[in-house]
């Protein structure tokens, strides 16, 4: 008589794993799985990279293409304090500061290019896994999370790059380097409104609201017992609109 001998299901841990360009692919299009893959073995060196080299196109072509005399212009304007300081100046001394401005702000743009993804990671990954823990009692460590957050951003990384030829099509005086695609409403209602009311309307971008999913996918992956997608998306949602809220409450006091 033939005997039958089931075969002894595959460990995961024993699982082939997904390269580091699959993982990238696989976050636009099978984000689940993938950060079930990254929950087990996390790594962040890949999308990093493409974020800082996307990053720094970004800044360069920031930097040379917009008008930063009418960007400091605008700046200014919007502020009470440094409007009354600009109206005591003669007509000379007004256009040395917006040269002065418009030097700072392109050398603070090519910094941001260097060393702003890794700062805004580092400081995310540090809210997100602490509230995930404090509420959710997420049983993970800073570098899945770190990682977890890392490719979680690379939608952001996917607007940076669409703008770069974009910003070659558009005129100079109308490119704004803090809103330089128009996939929010604040670049669609253009910089009319004071600056407190245009932080909450730059923070619904389609690109960052994807983002903000991929962090309750990702972070879900990482305990699923714990952080059930539900849970997991409300927890992720949660802090995003505590942010902005702290942001613009701040742009607020300081307009």
């Amino acid at each position: 008589m033939a005997t039958t001998t089931s075969l002894p299901a595959p460990d995961a841990q024993s699982q082939p794993g997904i390269g580091p360009a699959g993982r990238i692919v696989g976050v636009f299009f099978s984000p689940k799985p993938t950060f079930e893959d990254i929950a087990r073995k996390p790594s962040w060196v890949a999308p990093m990279i493409v974020l800082l080299l996307i990053s720094i196109g970004l800044s360069v072509t920031l930097a040379r293409r917009a008008d930063w005399i009418e960007v400091s212009k605008d700046q200014i304007s919007k502020s009470k304090f440094a409007s009354r300081q600009i109206d005591q100046l003669s007509e000379g001394q007004k256009a040395q500061a917006y040269e002065q401005a418009a030097t700072r702000g392109k050398i603070i743009r090519y910094v941001r290019g260097f060393v702003g993804w890794p700062l805004l990671l580092l400081i995310s990954s540090g809210i997100y896994l602490g509230v995930f823990k404090l509420i959710g009692g997420a049983r993970t460590n800073f570098a899945t999370a770190f990682a977890v957050t890392t490719f979680a951003h690379l939608p952001i990384g996917l607007r940076e790059l669409i703008a770069i030829p974009v910003l070659f099509l558009k005129d100079p005086a109308s490119i704004d380097p803090e809103n330089y695609l128009a996939s929010n409403p604040a670049a669609i209602l253009g910089s009319d409104l004071p600056t407190w009311q245009l932080v909450p309307l730059g923070a619904l971008d389609v690109f960052g609201l994807w983002a903000v999913a991929l962090m309750a996918i990702g972070f879900s992956a990482t305990d699923p017992k714990k952080l059930p997608l539900g849970k997991s998306f409300g927890i992720a949602f949660g802090v995003f609109c505590a942010i902005i809220l702290f942001f613009t409450v701040l742009a607020w006091v300081f307009s």
